[in-house]
């Protein structure tokens, strides 16, 4: 293996030298194109630009981006085979396209462009090729589409160049340069990147075996109109102790080979909706590291055999493949861009030069969420259970103001009437228990005029079954039974999911009664991070359906109303004017080696961002120190009356959510927060790194770097010292 790595450094050396072709600098320290190599590990040259030369090898289709200045290389094929592979893998491992078939209805194979019989038809273009590849003894074929861009990488199949002709091999899944940047063992320095909660790095060191299983998640969380039956282990058969895998927010990953300086971030442009991301370290199968893109085009399923689910089953496909082109832009980045950080920063260039993210007024404000009602069991039915009225809101906004908290943002939940979890709202109608809809009017109207900003929460999506008719307009899963979300509570057992155009019609009358009392502050859940296929009235809809319906009722909305969004998929940060619950950690996975604030990079100084609440976090130092890190605003939960009026209700888990108790928290942190934004108001974080002693430094690009320790003991960095479990801003 030393021996190995020592050549591959050689190699790395004289490629350097072959493309190192400069004209000497011209005065003004601007380096002019340097000359593209004619060949790189059997990889023919194909196109250049001015940083990127692009070179490909016929037979599998696998291609080689160099930079042409520094001389480093990512591959989408192994150039090293240690023998230990069988002809399926090495299909896998070389080939651009990669296609699991289903085959006779319930078993699947791969196909590839090496152990096939593929007819590939290759054309040159001006930044690229195209190859029209078609499988002849499974009669499947589809076009490959590859440019050279100016910031990278596009690869593409056009859905109409896709075929299914026979009748024995449909397609199942499509991978595209599944091994794009992999690498052997630990022959390189480095990390995968994956979009796990905030973001999570999988160092390229040899893992020694130690898994047998990798990172795979459906972007934009999962389908559960393919939820097949869970059996849940449950404390005193009640509660739920495992907590759910972070949601795919946005649908992106990459590959950083920081010995080399090269890196690139993918971005999913078309087909994310049905795309899951793999990752894999070395030892999950092969010694390779490997992150891709699987793009789903037809899922097996379980359908029962009749209603009653123990009288048996069988494995079907879906009846057609979903219909969207499929995308992927890999932007390479170089030199010291070639990190995480870099990858943030250009999947923030690329959303704002596109319109996919705009920037909003980003004070300081700290969300103070309020609960207003509850419902518990009774005799007949349920009882209202009060926990903070308009009055009480007042109350506690006058006494902050005291202290100098005036600038805060709040989301009212649980305000209309039959309390939280009476959904869906048809209409602008408070409950009289906090006040009724006048009182509640007059609040919003009266906290505005003094700046304060009140949202109040609709979760469009849910319908309550115990308490409105959920006979019609809710989703039946794939294999036409009706799908119910357990709420592992007591009082409401379980929710429904809307139809799209069901949430769009509801939404459109509460958003019409309440606009007529002058005021237009709503926060919108589950529609904003929840994406399904789904059955109704005899037609099957795709996730790409329900995000096309999401989405226009998003864009309608936002276009009449001040929007916030609760926790939303990339595809419609456009719309919000902040981010709230921005998860700050990741699922902890075993073989993720660092969490890395990504999403928090990407959006600091663009539009606000609000943590998860403060409330629930066991480390509320710790917590409070990844907020100075990555940028984020506080968030609270609070109520007037104690949480445990809560413990027969649905918000049973709520365990400390007091005013009284959380008053000092509110305001030390608020005093804290707003004087460190008011030092990096509108800046973006251009650098980040993880330091020896745990130690974190951030700079931002008006020059304000922030130094954060976690240690137990005080650190010198910089020449600063900071204390521990602390933070120093310097200039």
């Amino acid at each position: 293996m030393a021996a190995k790595s020592k050549m591959k450094k050689i190699c790395s050396l004289v490629m350097a030298v072959i493309l190192l072709l400069f004209v000497p600098d011209m005065g003004c320290g601007v380096t002019l194109q340097a000359q593209a190599a004619e060949s790189i590990n059997g990889h023919q040259f194909v196109t250049e630009n001015a940083r990127y030369a692009l070179y490909m090898n016929e037979e599998d289709l696998s291609v080689v981006v160099a930079d042409k200045v520094t001389g480093a290389y990512m591959e989408s094929s192994i150039s090293y085979d240690d023998g230990n592979n069988n002809n399926t893998w090495l299909g896998a491992m070389k080939s651009a396209v990669v296609l699991t078939m289903i085959v006779q209805s319930d078993d699947t194979r791969q196909a590839d462009l090496l152990n096939d019989n593929v007819t590939k038809t290759i054309t040159y273009t001006s930044n690229g090729f195209t190859a029209d590849l078609y499988w002849n003894s499974y009669k499947l074929g589809m076009r490959l589409e590859v440019s050279l861009e100016e910031d990278g990488l596009v690869a593409r199949i056009p859905d109409e160049s896709i075929r299914e002709d026979g009748d024995e091999y449909q397609i199942g899944t499509i991978s595209i340069y599944p091994f794009m940047g992999c690498s052997y063992l630990d022959d390189k320095e480095g990390y995968l990147f994956i979009p796990d909660g905030n973001g999570a790095l999988i160092y390229l060191d040899d893992k020694e075996g130690r898994f047998n299983s990798g990172y795979t998640a459906m972007v934009y969380g999962t389908d559960v109109g393919f939820q097949e039956t869970v059996v849940e282990t449950l404390l005193h058969d009640r509660y739920n102790m495992i907590n759910d895998a972070q949601k795919v927010a946005a649908p992106v990953y990459g590959v950083a080979h920081t010995d080399d300086k090269i890196a690139y971030l993918a971005v999913i442009e078309e087909g994310a909706m049905r795309a899951t991301i793999e990752a894999n370290p070395n030892g999950v199968n092969v010694d390779y590291n490997r992150i891709y893109a699987k793009f789903v085009e037809r899922r097996l399923y379980t359908q029962p055999t009749s209603n009653n689910s123990s009288s048996g089953s069988f494995k079907k496909p879906e009846d057609s493949r979903s219909h969207s082109d499929l995308q992927i832009r890999f932007m390479f980045l170089s030199d010291e861009e070639a990190n995480y950080c870099g990858m943030a920063n250009a999947y923030r260039d690329y959303l704002i030069t596109r319109g996919l993210l705009r920037s909003a007024e980003d004070s300081y404000r700290t969300r103070i969420d309020f609960l207003g009602t509850e419902r518990e069991n009774w005799v007949l039915g349920t009882t209202a259970v009060v926990m903070t009225t308009v009055d009480d809101i007042r109350e506690m906004y006058e006494d902050l103001a005291t202290e100098g908290v005036a600038d805060i943002f709040t989301v009212y939940k649980g305000w209309q009437k039959g309390g939280l979890y009476n959904v869906p709202i048809s209409k602008y109608k408070a409950d009289g228990g906090i006040g009724g809809t006048s009182d509640l009017t007059k609040l919003i109207r009266d906290a505005a005029a003094d700046g304060i900003q009140i949202y109040l929460y609709n979760d469009a999506m849910r319908i309550n079954p115990d308490e409105q008719n959920a006979t019609f307009n809710v989703i039946k899963m794939i294999n036409k039974r009706r799908f119910t979300e357990d709420t592992h509570k007591d009082v409401y057992e379980e929710m429904m999911y809307l139809t799209p155009a069901r949430s769009n019609k509801l939404l459109n009358k509460f958003a019409a009664s309440y606009f007529k009392k002058g005021i237009d502050t709503i926060c919108l859940a589950g529609v904003s991070n929840t994406l399904f296929s789904y059955n109704y009235s005899g037609e099957f809809y795709t996730r790409y359906d329900c995000a096309e319906s999401y989405e226009s009722m998003v864009r309608d909305l936002d276009e009449d109303a001040a929007l916030v969004l609760e926790q939303p998929f990339a595809y419609l940060w456009q719309y919000t004017d902040a981010f709230l619950d921005m998860p700050l950690y990741t699922s902890n996975y075993i073989f993720e080696d660092e969490s890395v604030p990504f999403l928090s990079i990407v959006l600091k100084g663009t539009i606000p961002v609000y943590s998860e609440y403060v409330n629930f976090e066991a480390n509320k130092k710790e917590f409070f120190l990844k907020m100075v890190e990555t940028g984020t605003y506080p968030s609270f939960y609070i109520t007037k009356e104690s949480s445990a009026e809560l413990i027969y209700t649905n918000s049973c888990d709520i365990y400390s959510s007091e005013y009284s108790v959380y008053r000092d928290t509110i305001i030390e942190y608020t005093l804290e927060l707003r004087a460190l934004n008011a030092k990096v108001a509108g800046a973006h974080i251009v650098g980040h790194e993880m330091l020896p002693n745990d130690v974190t430094k951030v700079t931002y690009d008006n020059g304000v770097t922030v130094y954060v320790n976690y240690s137990n003991t005080a650190q010198t960095v910089d020449g600063n010292t900071v204390e521990a479990m602390s933070y120093k801003v310097g200039e």
